[in-house]
């Protein structure tokens, strides 16, 4: 377990005396490319932690187009926490981009360690804060930020979203069409 603390211990803001309990939790699950998480109308049960690969979390609009609203990479927490936390059915949908290990923790898991000492409920507070700030930001760059804009922040936060993301999911992400964002690539790149 120390190799698995030394790797993730930070990550999951988990100190070294209560790492091993927490670990002991996880579920390890691979999803192959398209499969998906979660899906809208099911209750989400977990909490996702990404080993490595590559997740989309995105909703379906009124007129059925998918609208991303994240990209979950390497080391990187995904949940729709709106239902864990209400117990009620999704409307995101969480899917695999590429083939994606993935580790788990069940809702009621996380309550049992609540429950055990404050330790856990700090960590479930920090958690839900993270939860927060990153939406926040997300909203803040859709209501304050042109196109472009938006673009250059998404490139600056993780440049290897335009390897590994299919156009059409990052246009959408940026609340454009694929060919308004093929414009502003050409731009940049002039």
């Amino acid at each position: 377990m120390q190799d698995d603390f030394q790797k993730y211990g930070a990550l999951f803001q988990v100190d070294l005396a209560h790492f091993d309990v927490f670990f002991g939790l996880l579920k390890s699950v691979t999803l192959e490319k398209s499969e998906f998480f979660l899906q809208q109308g099911e209750t989400c049960q977990y909490l996702g932690f990404v080993k490595n690969g590559l997740m989309r979390s995105y909703y379906n609009n009124e007129e059925g187009n998918d609208i991303s609203f994240k990209f979950h990479f390497n080391n990187q927490f995904f949940t729709d926490y709106e239902s864990i936390l209400c117990d009620k059915e999704s409307k995101l949908n969480i899917q695999a981009i590429q083939k994606s290990e993935l580790l788990l923790l069940h809702k009621n898991d996380l309550e049992s360690l609540y429950l055990k000492e404050a330790y856990w409920q700090e960590f479930g507070r920090k958690m839900a804060e993270k939860i927060y700030l990153d939406a926040k930001k997300r909203i803040e760059d859709l209501l304050y930020y042109s196109p472009e804009k938006r673009y250059m922040n998404l490139l600056k936060e993780n440049p290897l979203v335009f390897q590994e993301v299919p156009q059409k999911y990052i246009a959408g992400y940026l609340g454009i069409t694929p060919q308004s964002l093929s414009r502003i690539r050409k731009r940049i790149c002039n």
